[in-house]
């Protein structure tokens, strides 16, 4: 192997320390199989060689037991270590590169890679469970005949299932099939969330009166706790965000205590599709396998997620960002958390204690498509959309553009590995078959990517944020674009 004039390491790869050593981390998504490397440990003393490489220092020059070190060399052999005249460069607005296939491109995904025939990373992991024979996330969803099954077998509560709802798309129709098409016994739960849009209110008054047999239960929090715990959430994780994690301390204990089999939330399994068939291989490094899911089990799981404290697992890794995301939301309401806490304890000391257990539909079977589902709720729900919106993906908060752009502004300027949430589910909506490519990108345009959102400054006004005076309050002045790094 000839050596390198002027090596250095290919966009998007930065060094890392952690309390563990120091590492290689990629912020984006490699080709497979090389998707399951992006962190790399490294030994030290090469860390240290290795922050030489900053394509201006001539290979000759670098310490010979640099280039002679064996992982040195996999990391050239890898495309990870090049000529710095071959440093990708960062992709604009206006010149990207787009997958053939699904609408994901390397500039809202900066370090997305793409094979010979222009596939994203993204569709390259679907294919590969598809190949696997793990394509879908159906084994994972409830079908009608389970839920038709629960509720003949339900004599301890006068509900077979709580829906979490918000009045937006996924969960209307999702109470319109529980209550209406299943005829299931429904307790509808709603948390009065400051940000919820009114036309998502109007939607959930509509819903009371056209489903007169359901009944509704809503809770709020207080104003000044919601806007202590947005505010240290943005500073610290760089997002505002506190939902679903709230929703579920409020209203996981209510099921509890009305022995209800079943809590159905509206997540979709294009939502799911990172988790399931990019991150999962990460984490494990082998490709995901069938397996018949404990409900049990896995809200068990979920549950102690949510109510942990710890703030970390591996860094930087796509797992550990969300979890974290999740433990923060639990630090800053810790006092909200307390009956659910409760409850985990004794369902962990008890497994014969029935628990509620959380569930979703087959969406990708029940949906058919997102325009599918916004023609029945129409029809049957007298569903509206906001006024002014045209994107069918997230339909409830008035703030959802303010999370897009924090998601995008921190992957862009490497502060977090986890990938813009919107992008990756829209393009996973085209290969999975909800959306035509063409929708896709008409939706694109209305996520809060290409520039600063509207409801960005009047958010920042109710947090008491001074955008003038952020550069101490963490991870704020990266999203506002205010720091001396991001100029």
């Amino acid at each position: 192997m000839s050596e390198l004039k002027y090596p250095a390491l290919q966009y998007r790869w930065h060094l890392r320390d952690t309390e563990d050593g120091a590492r290689l981390v990629y912020y984006g998504l490699r080709n497979p199989p090389n998707h399951t490397r992006n962190i790399i440990p490294l030994p030290r003393e090469l860390a240290d060689r290795l922050s030489l490489l900053n394509g201006k220092t001539a290979g000759a020059d670098l310490p010979s037991d640099l280039k002679r070190h064996e992982i040195y060399a996999r990391l050239v052999a890898e495309g990870i270590i090049v000529e710095a005249a071959t440093v990708r460069q960062p992709s604009t607005r206006d010149r990207h590169r787009q997958c053939v296939r699904c609408v994901n491109n390397d500039y809202l995904l900066p370090g997305l890679e793409f094979d010979e025939n222009g596939l994203c990373a993204f569709c390259q992991c679907y294919e590969r469970a598809k190949e696997s024979g793990a394509d879908s996330l159906a084994q994972e969803g409830t079908t009608d005949e389970d839920l038709l099954r629960i509720a003949s077998q339900n004599t301890g509560s006068r509900f077979d299932v709580m829906v979490l709802y918000t009045g937006g798309k996924d969960s209307t129709f999702l109470l319109w099939y529980l209550a209406k098409k299943l005829g299931l016994r429904v307790l509808v739960a709603s948390w009065n969330m400051p940000y919820t849009n009114e036309t998502c209110r109007e939607n959930a008054r509509r819903a009371m009166r056209l489903l007169p047999d359901v009944e509704f239960v809503e809770r709020t929090l207080p104003w000044n706790m919601v806007r202590q715990a947005m505010r240290s959430q943005f500073e610290h994780t760089g997002l505002p965000c506190l939902c679903p994690m709230a929703a579920h301390a409020l209203f996981y204990p209510l099921a509890t205590q009305e022995n209800i089999p079943l809590i159905m939330h509206g997540v979709e399994e294009v939502q799911l599709s990172v988790m399931n068939y990019v991150m999962s291989e990460i984490k494990s490094g082998q490709p995901r396998k069938e397996q018949t899911p404990d409900h049990r089990a896995n809200t068990l799981n979920f549950l102690r997620t949510i109510t942990t404290t710890a703030e970390t697992l591996q860094p930087y890794s796509l797992n550990a960002e969300i979890l974290r995301l999740m433990a923060t939301v639990k630090k800053r309401l810790s006092s909200v958390f307390v009956p659910l806490e409760d409850i985990l304890a004794r369902a962990e000391n008890d497994p014969d204690m029935p628990i509620p257990t959380l569930r979703r539909l087959q969406t990708n079977v029940t949906y058919g498509s997102w325009s599918d589902v916004v023609e029945v709720i129409k029809r049957e729900m007298d569903w509206q959309m906001p006024p002014g919106q045209k994107g069918l993906l997230h339909t409830s908060c008035r703030i959802e553009k303010v999370k897009d752009y924090c998601q995008f502004k921190r992957f862009q300027a490497a502060r977090t590995t986890l990938f813009p949430q919107s992008v990756v589910e829209v393009s996973a909506g085209v290969y999975f078959g909800l959306v035509s490519r063409e929708e896709a990108l008409q939706e694109l345009q209305e996520l809060g990517y290409y520039r600063e959102p509207d409801p960005l400054a009047p958010l920042l006004d109710d947090l008491g944020i001074d955008r003038n005076r952020t550069q101490e309050m963490g991870e704020i002045p990266w999203v506002l674009g205010e720091c001396a790094e991001c100029r």
